[in-house]
């Protein structure tokens, strides 16, 4: 697929990358076959998540350090009042990124940002830091903007999208 969208929108494009000097000196362990793929019910706590295509990606929202502290008293983030409001609902995102709405994708994108940026309080990650979000979170997005041909990305490392440009 294409990185590039209709307007011209490349996913991850302001992300911070490394040097060549911070690539040489940082290791990134390679997925191996080897590399034990649990299963959903050895991850899964809160009872919304669904099997994820890699191993880093296995999260449940009762495990994830960033999401935890606002569970309250629910099973799954997913279920706390303000996630339909302010994850969900497309007028909500609209207003955080107005330009793109005009694409499911985006939304999708806009919807994961808006998440990470609640449950932060508005705390920003810092250069090349990324969090996975919790899988029943990923699953509700994505049940609500559909990718019309099931083609998700899915988590990437911030080194990866260097390491694309040379292979």
């Amino acid at each position: 697929m294409d990185r590039e969208d209709k307007m011209g929108l490349v996913p991850y494009n302001f992300e911070p990358e490394y040097s060549v000097e911070e690539m040489n000196t940082n290791s990134v362990a390679e997925p191996t076959s080897q590399q034990a793929f649990p299963t959903l019910e050895e991850w899964c706590d809160c009872g919304n998540c669904q099997q994820m295509p890699s191993p880093e990606e296995c999260v449940c929202c009762r495990h994830a350090e960033f999401v935890y502290p606002n569970l309250e008293d629910h099973q799954c983030i997913t279920q706390i009042e303000s996630f339909d409001n302010l994850i969900l609902n497309p007028d909500v995102l609209a207003l955080s990124f107005i330009q793109m709405m005009m694409f499911k994708r985006q939304s999708r994108l806009v919807a994961y940002r808006q998440f990470v940026c609640l449950m932060l309080k508005g705390e920003r990650l810092g250069k090349g830091n990324r969090v996975v979000i919790p899988s029943c979170v990923v699953r509700k997005i994505r049940d609500a903007f559909l990718d019309d041909d099931g083609d998700y990305t899915g988590f990437k490392l911030a080194i990866d999208d260097v390491l694309d440009l040379f292979v």
